[in-house]
């Protein structure tokens, strides 16, 4: 039996996650569905079902809310960065 670490806080999730997600990645010019973790820390355009989304930006994986700053990118946290460590330990 694995113990659970880190951050357990439940997220917030202020719209339906199991909506259609996206968000506008400028430089590819399109739009692209994500998980609605990535969804709710995108600082950028994010739409639900093809309609403007302009709810609440929080620090990745947190219930943190951040300004939006049109970064274009995930808003990073500590939690983000656990994640990136052990992802590059997998591989």
């Amino acid at each position: 039996m694995s113990e659970k670490t880190g951050n357990t806080e439940k997220p917030e999730y202020l719209f339906n996650t199991s909506a259609n997600l996206e968000v506008f990645i400028p430089n590819l010019k399109r739009w692209h569905r994500v998980t609605c973790n990535d969804f709710r820390s995108w600082d950028g355009k994010r739409r639900i079902n093809e309609e403007p989304y302009e709810g609440p930006l929080y620090a990745y994986g947190t219930n943190r809310k951040v300004i939006n700053q049109n970064i274009n990118n995930i808003v990073g946290s500590e939690v983000l960065d656990e994640r990136n460590s052990r992802s590059q330990k997998l591989r």
